[in-house]
């Protein structure tokens, strides 16, 4: 009986498919932190390391010494750039259309909408990137591009 050995093409579209799902969840972890003001509690460090996980933690930093969380969540509309398997350590790239207008900052204290600054920009691009670290694709960088507006599809 012969056996079927995948061909690159399907073990590209099951790496492109674990990348996604790992960035979706890298996503969801954020949000369960800015809700509650702290990564513990989350997954977040399974998705999430370096620049990617310090700029989270950088914001709720910020957020705790304001006294300010975050209810509802971000809409992403996220493609694959750049993928290279070939490497030791399998990299990719992503561009995400983030659409954050039913993304709210809130008083802590008082649960009252925190004002949007004139100007605010609610759909930007995100660059990403990210590498395989054994079985489980990390996010290394994500980087909001907040003068770039972009339209979610």
């Amino acid at each position: 009986m012969p056996s079927h050995s995948p061909s690159p093409t399907d073990a590209k579209a099951v790496e492109e498919k674990a990348l996604l799902d790992a960035y979706r969840h890298y996503w969801a972890e954020q949000v369960k932190a800015y809700r509650t003001g702290t990564i513990r509690g989350t997954a977040l460090p399974k998705y999430a390391v370096g620049e990617a996980l310090a700029r989270v933690e950088g914001d709720l930093q910020t957020m705790r010494d304001i006294g300010v969380v975050a209810a509802g969540a971000p809409r992403s509309d996220v493609r694959v750039t750049r993928l290279n398997l070939q490497a030791r350590v399998p990299s990719a790239a992503l561009t995400d259309c983030l659409d954050i207008s039913a993304w709210k900052r809130l008083y802590r204290s008082t649960c009252r909408e925190v004002p949007t600054p004139t100007g605010h920009i609610d759909h930007y691009r995100t660059d990403v990137t990210a590498e395989k670290w054994g079985k489980q694709w990390k996010i290394l960088s994500a980087t909001p591009q907040q003068q770039q507006e972009c339209a979610t599809g």
